[in-house]
């Protein structure tokens, strides 16, 4: 029996054509077509959720393979597809199923690990009229930039016993064009989301990159902490493709035309796929590295930044103003380095920043500075500014990845919130009002 592929789409897809020839190309390739799985799942139902399509996944799998889970096989997916894998891996190969390592490498095509600038967008009046009603509002919430989901997954996986020991490979293959022909100029300036430098015109390379870096920043500290990592894993951003579409999609471009030859991506796909050692899978990143230096040198390179804002009891703080900028001359000024910033719809103490690399200049001190209101005198945010040289600032920016920070903030509630009087006061009684300021002292008791 020659080892297995299985194919899975991502969000909104409702047919297999969604693959193009990938499958065939595999089978002229060293792969036997019979062995061949095309995935197909409904993502557009607004009840449906990863954690439901991981499991169906399993249930799927088990149907295919039975009980053979020695065989090697791999998955491809594309899009959403990762977000499903990733799931599924943590919460369903586990005992049995992974105890001898059948799932040798996973190729992430455009894979949204970090999430979608266009995800919440999927929401829209317009998006339920395009898909005839539902939209998939609980895939869509996990896809949202700094989506609470995003932060579990990845979260999951800083544990390697989760992936890592289990023997899997994942590769990471993101396209970096986008593509704007003057006829729809217009259209790139009233949705500038869809045509985003630094993206594949759905997702960031940043975003599609599984390699990042945790942090804590607490207000006491003022330190950076870091929480874990994952590196090493092989990325290619690639300046030849899109998302989508059967010109430059990453996966639909793969045509009855295509050879390893004259498609890079099936090429890549193949090599990553043909991994079996160690020594392989560095061979793999260092090809996927290369093709990233060449993208790099026609087009910049971006990062992500997703916070999350905690006070020191760990519930959210969704009440605050962000700013990232450069000291110069001594004064803080705007910094053209944030070229995007949003915060999440669901979770709105989730923000992400996108960071155009090229614009950090290494002659100036760089600051994050956070102001957090509370409607009310009794309690306050104490305001949060840090300042550190570009040499610190890049320990935690890397470019083509993302990287998630916790902020600490520090809730203090004021001196009125709760006070004792001493037996012998001799303002005794006293009455206070609703911002713990006495109003009234010397009442007479009976």
């Amino acid at each position: 029996m020659s080892e297995r592929v299985f194919l899975i789409h991502g969000w909104s897809v409702s047919d297999t054509t969604t693959y193009q020839a990938l499958h065939k190309k595999l089978a002229e390739n060293g792969f036997d077509l019979h062995e061949i799985y095309l995935g197909r799942y409904v993502s557009l139902e607004d009840e449906v959720e990863i954690r439901d399509i991981a499991r169906a996944l399993q249930r799927a799998l088990e149907e295919q393979l039975g009980k053979d889970w020695t065989t090697p096989f791999h998955i491809i997916t594309h899009s959403t597809g990762a977000l499903v894998s990733k799931q599924w891996i943590v919460s369903h190969y586990t005992g049995k199923f992974a105890a001898k390592k059948p799932l040798r490498n996973i190729v992430f095509l455009a894979g949204p690990h970090f999430g979608s600038r266009l995800a919440h967008h999927g929401h829209s009046m317009l998006a339920q009229a395009a898909y005839l009603g539902d939209t998939g509002k609980q895939v869509l919430n996990a896809l949202e930039l700094g989506s609470e989901f995003s932060w579990q997954i990845n979260h999951a996986w800083l544990d390697s016993p989760n992936w890592k020991t289990k023997g899997v490979r994942p590769y990471n293959l993101i396209g970096d064009r986008v593509v704007k022909p003057w006829t729809q100029a217009f259209q790139a300036k009233i949705f500038p989301a869809g045509y985003e430098q630094g993206s594949d015109m759905v997702v960031r390379a940043a975003a599609g990159n599984l390699n990042f870096k945790r942090f804590e920043l607490s207000h006491r500290t003022r330190k950076l902490k870091p929480i874990g990592a994952i590196e090493q894993i092989p990325f290619g951003a690639l300046a030849d493709y899109t998302h989508s579409g059967p010109d430059h999609g990453i996966m639909n471009s793969i045509t009855s035309r295509s050879t390893p030859e004259n498609h890079l991506g099936l090429r890549l796909i193949l090599k990553c796929l043909n991994v079996k050692t160690n020594t392989d899978y560095a061979g793999a990143r260092d090809a996927l590295d290369k093709e990233t230096h060449k993208t790099r040198r026609k087009r910049p390179g971006f990062a992500q930044l997703d916070f999350r804002f905690l006070d020191e009891d760990g519930h959210p703080v969704v009440d605050y103003a962000f700013k990232l900028g450069a000291v110069v001359n001594d004064k803080p000024k705007p910094s053209k380095t944030v070229v995007h910033t949003h915060k999440n719809t669901t979770d709105e103490n989730h923000f992400t920043a996108f960071i155009q690399i090229k614009e950090l200049e290494p002659k100036y001190a760089y600051f994050i500075q956070i102001e957090s209101k509370v409607k009310s005198d009794l309690v306050s945010y104490e305001k949060f500014e840090i300042t550190a040289p570009i040499q610190q600032i890049t320990e935690f920016i890397t470019e083509d990845q993302t990287t998630q920070i916790d902020i600490i903030l520090s809730r203090e509630p004021s001196s009125n919130l709760f006070v004792f009087h001493p037996g012998d006061d001799s303002d005794l009684h006293v009455r206070w009002n609703r911002k713990g300021e006495v109003d009234k002292s010397g009442l007479e008791h009976e």
